[in-house]
């Protein structure tokens, strides 16, 4: 049986004051025509692998993305948009999560699996995760933009030296402190 280590994480519950701006240095540009949701997921799944030194993900790595609320706020205005006509195209497209995973894929230049899993509890992502990641390991994130938003994001592999507890809550599960193992 293998384990999975940490190797970067990007703890954003909620955000700094100026994660906009640390948004555009990662990108090198100030990111258009998205929202905040995949905003939030821009910033942190990018800052977590710049916590992990790397630019993109291996080919066989995997990329896991939940939310609780999903793109709650894009939705809630395409709705509203809708009781006089139909949704703003933006407007639209902004209530997609895998939105976010197509940006990701962009941003890293990277092709690789990767899915977004509404309402996913912690454990049974990293299950997920241990049952589908090769050697390349699996970059996880968590994405909400309610109440001041947040954007925690795990890098995963089998090199490093944080440990990482298998059955730890949602709100434990980003700081690592024993093993995930896979088998």
């Amino acid at each position: 049986m293998s384990s999975f280590f940490v190797t970067g994480r990007c703890l954003a519950n909620p955000p700094p004051a100026d994660w906009r701006e640390q948004l555009t240095q990662l990108l090198g540009a100030k990111p258009r025509r998205i929202g905040t949701w995949a905003e939030l997921g821009l910033y942190g799944a990018l800052s977590c692998l710049a916590d992990a030194g790397e630019k993109t993900l291996p080919p066989d790595a995997i990329l896991l993305l939940t939310s609780q609320r999903g793109t709650y706020a894009a939705t809630s205005a395409a709705l509203a948009q809708m009781q006089d006509d139909l949704p703003l195209p933006l407007t639209f497209l902004q209530t997609q999560p895998s939105q976010l995973l197509a940006l990701l894929a962009a941003q890293m230049d990277w092709t690789g699996h990767a899915c977004f899993l509404a309402g996913a509890q912690p454990q049974n992502l990293l299950r997920l995760a241990a049952a589908q990641a090769g050697q390349g390991g699996v970059l996880l994130g968590c994405v909400d933009e309610m109440n001041g938003g947040s954007s925690n994001w795990l890098r995963l592999r089998d090199d490093a030296a944080e440990k990482y507890d298998f059955g730890a809550s949602f709100s434990d599960w980003m700081p690592m402190t024993d093993v995930l193992h896979r088998g």
